[in-house]
């Protein structure tokens, strides 16, 4: 028996899609003991309602993506779903009113965990919705609980709809919005290694935020400088000539020697900026720039490789703009290759936001590879 199965298909029909992804997971003859599965968000509903049917034993976690992929293949069509049979004990939760007062509802962690025999080797996957600025409140939420115990990964409902009305995510049959489910998972084989990979490296432009509204997640000066003029003053453009450039170099928080990135949402009239994530006063920034994708993905590989010789399998999390760029730069099929090539059986999902160890990261990939 296969400790864990990925299955996916093309299909743009949801029943047709369905099917075939359920035979695959069928195929062990027992139900798994976890199904982590992501689509495009018409169609999530449905096959959270069909996993649960005929899965009622397994917990199973989804959200939305514009792209699956997986180390079954790539497509902007039907299911992925990966399922794992073996080795390994999960519970699961939700934090519900991510945009206002998740902490009510702390004691779903704490229930969660007590159905766990040992937090040893265990990490936490969580799939919050998107664009009600509940990431941070939610990590919040998980660190006053866990501190530095468990690790958590997790990532904001992604798809080609930027709205938050129509952002959900699935646990067990059912759909949620303005909410996080997660799952823990104790891994019974061995060690979970989780790993964060930035494609973009530090220019020699740094600034001191002076001025911002961290609830809006909007940064109104740099050093005293309109944050908008500080930033054409970096790239020596204005933005109405260039505003993709700016787009290309996103900003990254400089946290004890390490960067977390900060993706750009809109300008504003005002000349301030609006970001993807949360800022603080007196937050050290540096101006970003494209690295080379080949030199960083070996990297990342190499970190890994050193925690984890062969990766039984692997949960990928991929910010929706990384995946666009790379499908614009002609490397997607090449990102995806790399993954199967290094991780083993893996899934991957296209995040609004990714979140690892009680941080809100954008334009980031995450990795949760097992032992």
């Amino acid at each position: 028996m296969e400790r864990c199965i990925v299955a996916n298909s093309i299909l743009k029909v949801k029943e047709e899609a369905y099917k075939e992804v359920c035979e695959r997971l069928k195929s062990q003859g027992n139900s798994p003991k976890l199904i982590v599965f992501f689509s495009a968000q018409d169609d999530i509903w449905y096959y959270a309602q069909c996993l649960y049917k005929d899965f009622p034993e397994a917990v199973s976690i989804g959200t939305t993506t514009c792209v699956n992929f997986s180390s079954e293949g790539c497509s902007k069509n039907g299911i992925t779903a990966m399922a794992v049979y073996s080795g390994i004990e999960c519970s699961a939760g939700q934090l519900y009113e991510v945009n206002r007062h998740p902490a009510r509802y702390h004691m779903h962690i704490r229930n969660a965990l007590k159905q766990l025999t040992s937090t040893e080797n265990t990490c936490c996957l969580s799939f919050t919705t998107a664009f009600g600025h509940g990431e941070e409140l939610v990590q919040d939420t998980f660190y006053q609980e866990l501190g530095d115990t468990i690790p958590v990964i997790g990532g904001s409902s992604g798809g080609n709809v930027i709205d938050a009305s129509k952002s959900v995510v699935a646990m067990n049959g059912n759909l949620y919005k303005n909410t996080c489910v997660f799952v823990f998972i104790h891994n019974l084989q061995g060690k979970i290694y989780l790993a964060k990979e930035n494609i973009f490296k530090p220019t020699d432009k740094e600034y001191r935020v002076t001025d911002v509204d961290c609830d809006d997640y909007v940064v109104y000066e740099y050093d005293g400088i309109p944050a908008k003029y500080a930033m054409e003053n970096a790239l020596g453009v204005q933005y109405e000539e260039n505003p993709q450039l700016f787009n290309e170099h996103p900003m990254g928080r400089i946290t004890n020697n390490d960067i977390h990135i900060t993706e750009l949402n809109k300008i504003n009239p005002d000349g301030s900026i609006t970001y993807f994530s949360r800022i603080y006063n007196f937050t050290k920034m540096v101006v970003l720039e494209k690295d080379d994708f080949d030199t960083v993905w070996e990297k990342t590989h190499k970190q890994v490789k050193e925690n984890i010789e062969n990766p039984s399998f692997t949960i990928c999390i991929n910010c929706h703009s990384r995946t666009i760029m790379f499908e614009k730069d002609g490397r997607l099929k090449d990102f995806v290759s790399v993954l199967k090539k290094n991780y083993g059986k893996y899934i991957g999902v296209a995040t609004f936001g990714e979140q690892l160890n009680f941080a809100n990261l954008n334009q980031t990939m995450l990795l949760a590879v097992f032992e």
